[in-house]
């Protein structure tokens, strides 16, 4: 769950979902996550875009996270050199790293351009998304958006279908990869084209875009956190799931030690 601090408020979007739903919306979208990655074709496209793996460790993984060593490692980046400065020198987050641990594409160009049929399907998801409207039990974007693309009612056949697998990936996109909070209410619309594409098992540089983005989170949340000078809370985002394993990738003594495997009952 996301932990209170005294002077920011931080969460990924791993984090976030935990909040914003309960264990029922949270075992759905795990469950939607397995039966994509399930479906041959739909497997052998996301592996032709190389983020196979990257969706299922969104459903498989999960790690602890230490909020007071992450605020103190997040309290010291300089927007201006984009670096960390420690006592010893500098350090920053690089491609390969994002290749590393999270498994995403830092290679290929970003020259998406839509076919007829990829906008009108481009179109239907954006007309989707405007039917939601938030109610007082629909608490969060995230998981409306999985209840109308992957209900129990709906035949097998439909739910693999290249739209669904493209409203599953924009979900994955805005809730995993590039969450900055404006999907709990509404789509992330400039995702829409890089998900159809991806759907089609095009690669594209998936985690240089991450990093651009984390970049510009880290930037707003160290301004801010000036600016509240310890009195306010701040309501930023920023993939704590990436800086905890790319710190105790780094520092050895930092990381916790893993926990033995249970046995099988």
């Amino acid at each position: 769950m996301v932990e209170e601090i005294p002077f920011s408020h931080i969460a990924s979007a791993s984090l976030y979902y935990v909040v914003e739903d309960g264990p029922a919306q949270i075992r759905l979208k795990f469950r939607w996550i397995e039966f994509m990655v399930s479906q041959e074709h739909v497997s052998a496209n996301l592996t032709r875009a190389q983020i196979i793996d990257a969706v299922t460790a969104s459903a498989n993984l999960q790690i602890r996270k230490d909020i007071p060593g992450l605020v103190a490692f997040i309290s010291r980046w300089c927007a201006d050199t984009h670096t960390v400065v420690c006592r010893w020198g500098e350090m920053t987050f690089s491609l390969k790293s994002v290749a590393l641990l999270l498994n995403l594409t830092v290679t290929r160009n970003l020259n998406i351009q839509l076919t007829e049929d990829e906008e009108k399907m481009r179109a239907t998801l954006v007309a989707k998304s405007k039917d939601f409207v938030r109610r007082e039990n629909e608490k969060c974007f995230y998981s409306w958006w999985v209840s109308q693309w992957f209900p129990d009612e709906l035949d097998p056949s439909q739910k693999n279908s290249t739209l669904h697998v493209a409203a599953f990936l924009v979900l994955w996109l805005s809730r995993d990869v590039f969450d900055d909070g404006s999907s709990k209410k509404k789509i992330r619309q400039e995702l829409l084209m890089i998900a159809i594409k991806l759907d089609k098992g095009v690669v594209l540089p998936i985690g240089s875009l991450f990093l651009g983005s984390l970049y510009t989170h880290l930037d707003h949340l160290v301004a801010d956190m000036r600016v509240s000078n310890g009195y306010m809370k701040v309501d930023l985002y920023v993939h704590v799931t990436f800086l905890q394993a790319w710190l105790w990738e780094h520092f050895e003594k930092y990381a916790s030690k893993p926990l033995p495997s249970l046995p099988a009952n």
